[in-house]
């Protein structure tokens, strides 16, 4: 695994920038910044993919995955039946403690 790069949030934006006004070749600019041609890449597409996304769901609204939505319903739904359980577990207990008297 290659090392972290130590460019600050400004520099990395910077650097995006110009790949996407295409003023120097990435080649260039990796060099310059001594990361891969690869980071340069990811940057750039994860700062189209964060753009997309602010575009369409708006501004400082976060995206949900589809998932999302379906694993905090689980676990919602989870949290339920731990609750259920927990009672019947107390009934059950009153009931046995209750029939062992009668006996």
């Amino acid at each position: 695994m290659g090392k972290k790069s130590e460019l600050g949030v400004s520099q990395r934006l910077e650097i995006v920038l110009m790949i996407l006004r295409k003023e120097e070749p990435i080649s260039v600019l990796a060099r310059r910044y001594g990361v891969s041609e690869n980071t340069l890449h990811r940057w750039r597409d994860d700062f189209v993919r964060a753009g997309e996304s602010a575009l369409a769901y708006g501004r400082g609204r976060a995206r949900v995955e589809p998932g999302e939505v379906q694993i905090k319903q689980l676990e919602r739904d989870l949290a339920k039946r731990d609750q259920v359980i927990g009672k019947l577990t107390i009934a059950n207990l009153i009931l046995k403690k209750s029939a062992d008297g009668l006996y």
